[in-house]
């Protein structure tokens, strides 16, 4: 059991190994079924492909990353389209958004490349000025 968004949600996952002719995906080595219970709300089964053998990614750790994958959607992805409405984009040929996708990512957003990189580049030019400034005062 855990909390996830003020509801409790129980998750289980059965998997067992397969080979890639009994799933129809190539390099397939296990495969899983995720079931997610929560009060309120109908039940809800998933599959899971994986190229990881069974002995190397135990169930604790697939659901683990299997959680893990929604920061993904919730962090970049949601920034993009909530503030710079990527999702309504019309342009379609790759390189221009290949462009466009750059340039959105380095855009002046509190988490964007630019404002990371000028942080550090103040933080680190803080320090600085603080070592110096602590120098000098000890050698007055």
């Amino acid at each position: 059991m855990e909390l996830n968004k003020g509801v409790w949600e129980s998750r289980t996952l059965r998997r067992r190994a397969v080979s890639p002719e009994d799933v129809g995906f190539p390099f397939a080595a296990q495969a899983a079924r995720l079931t997610r219970q929560a009060s309120g709300r109908a039940d809800e089964t998933v599959a899971l492909i994986t190229d990881l053998a069974p002995r190397q990614l135990d169930a604790a750790t697939w659901l683990k990353r299997n959680r893990q994958a929604w920061d993904i959607e919730t962090g970049l992805h949601a920034r993009l389209d909530v503030s710079l409405l990527e999702d309504l984009c019309r342009i379609r040929t790759p390189r221009s958004l290949w462009v466009l996708g750059m340039l959105r990512r380095l855009a002046p957003d509190p988490r964007s490349l630019l404002n990371k990189w000028l942080f550090w580049k103040s933080a680190k030019l803080h320090r600085r000025f603080r070592l110096s400034y602590s120098l000098a005062s000890a050698a007055t």
